[in-house]
């Protein structure tokens, strides 16, 4: 998913901490299912040019590396130093010479020469104008290019039976993305996006991993969530560091999820992919 300083262009909120290189290596663990039926839906194959926007720590890049293989090019764009470290390190150890990544502001990005797919998860949901960006990718790419977003449904998080803690978290996740301007159901926009930048009818993936008891692994994801997002909980009014108690949060979330052997049901993500007319 996508990741930044907080202070980006982009408006990317939630930091480049450790905590939160953690809460995308897990997003990327639960979401690998989708992230790939969303790849092939895109129709990617050996020897294509992709850009994979927002990077992070470059886990659609490597997915996308495998589809293009030796003879293809991967090039990831973030702003945030470290997880351009990181996603290089992991490109590095992975052997995947036809993978690189730049520092650049995705929102003024432009291919310097001919580029076949440009792919993004997570990104749209943190940019000012989700359509003006992808219509001037379209018209930079050309006909027949790919392009690819992937985006999440943040109101669709939810247990059964309900849990006080995760009730708390959405109050405060989703009111501070609110206040600071992010849709919150980013992925039920996306086929909306293509067709106002002039894109014809995307090919839709969706995914809602469910997990149960107090091991499932979004757990991990909810306490990242308030943890890289405390500084602007805080700012924006919503809740302070001692009603959410960071340093316990996760740990007391699993214990009422255990408790009640709860179900999770992890956020909505849907992958929406088609080609420049």
């Amino acid at each position: 998913m996508a990741s930044g300083t907080g202070d980006t262009s982009t408006g990317y909120v939630l930091g480049s901490t450790d905590r939160e290189m953690a809460r995308l290596a897990a997003i990327s663990r639960l979401y690998r299912p989708l992230t790939e039926a969303w790849l092939d839906s895109a129709g990617l194959r050996r020897g294509m040019t992709v850009v994979d926007l927002g990077c992070g720590p470059g886990d659609v890049a490597l997915a996308v590396a495998g589809r293009v293989g030796p003879t293809g090019r991967v090039l990831g764009l973030d702003e945030a130093v470290r997880p351009l470290e990181l996603a290089r390190r992991r490109a590095d150890e992975q052997g995947l010479a036809q993978v690189s990544f730049e520092r650049a502001d995705v929102t003024r990005w432009e291919p310097d020469g001919p580029v076949d797919a440009v792919v993004g998860r997570c990104i749209l949901l943190h940019l000012p104008d989700p359509v003006g960006l992808v219509r001037r990718l379209a018209g930079a790419l050309g006909p027949g290019a790919v392009v690819a977003f992937a985006d999440v449904v943040l109101v669709t998080r939810a247990a059964q039976p309900p849990l006080p803690l995760l009730d708390a978290h959405a109050r405060w996740f989703v009111e501070t993305l609110r206040r600071s301007g992010r849709p919150v159901d980013m992925g039920l926009r996306l086929a909306g996006v293509f067709r106002a930048a002039g894109l014809p009818e995307p090919v839709l993936t969706t995914d809602s991993p469910l997990e149960r008891g107090g091991e499932a692994v979004g757990w991990s994801i909810v306490a990242g969530d308030v943890t890289s997002l405390l500084p602007v909980l805080e700012r924006t009014g919503v809740t302070t560091a001692e009603e959410v108690g960071p340093a316990t949060f996760e740990q007391r979330l699993r214990a009422q999820a255990a408790e009640h052997d709860a179900v999770l049901v992890n956020p909505l993500v849907v992958g929406a992919a088609t080609r420049v007319p």
